[in-house]
């Protein structure tokens, strides 16, 4: 007596064979992708370098008592007064928006945080005053910023 397959043994036979055969080998060729692109990648660094925080801003001839000049690059603003040189980050401090210099100080264009010219917060939503950056002399009388060192507000380089 001859038996005929029915649809549902074609099914288990379709289903075994997968699992017997098809799903290692899909396993193991994703397995091989994987190995390879992690050997390729190698020679390429995980974290590429970025900027040092770092930057020249002139001399301090360069920058006279009422100098304010916005670093957009870098995304500060570096004023010079009779008492001397000091950089203020143009990043507010609530959501990381650029905030606008105007003549009373700083307003955040995006919810409207304000600061004085000294970046003390005023009013807003941001949690807190924009941070000073530590401005020095290189041996060559370039003047540096440097983002990377806060400072108290109201030091400045003299």
């Amino acid at each position: 007596m001859e038996q005929k397959a029915t649809e549902t043994d074609q099914d288990s036979i379709t289903r075994r064979f997968f699992m017997g055969w098809g799903l290692p080998v899909f396993i193991g060729i994703a397995s091989l992708a994987a190995f390879l692109l992690t050997v390729l990648r190698m020679p390429f660094p995980v974290l590429l370098p970025g900027k040092s925080g770092r930057f020249k801003i002139g001399t301090k001839a360069d920058l006279p008592p009422g100098t304010i000049k916005y670093f957009k690059d870098d995304q500060v603003y570096v004023f010079s007064d009779q008492d001397g040189i000091f950089a203020i980050s143009a990043v507010c401090t609530h959501l990381g928006c650029i905030v606008s210099k105007d003549e009373n100080g700083f307003v955040c264009p995006c919810h409207g945080s304000r600061y004085n010219l000294e970046g003390k917060l005023e009013k807003g939503p941001a949690p807190k005053d924009l941070p000073w950056y530590s401005v020095s002399r290189l041996p060559n009388n370039q003047l540096v910023v440097d983002k990377k060192k806060s400072v108290k507000p109201g030091i400045r380089f003299t």
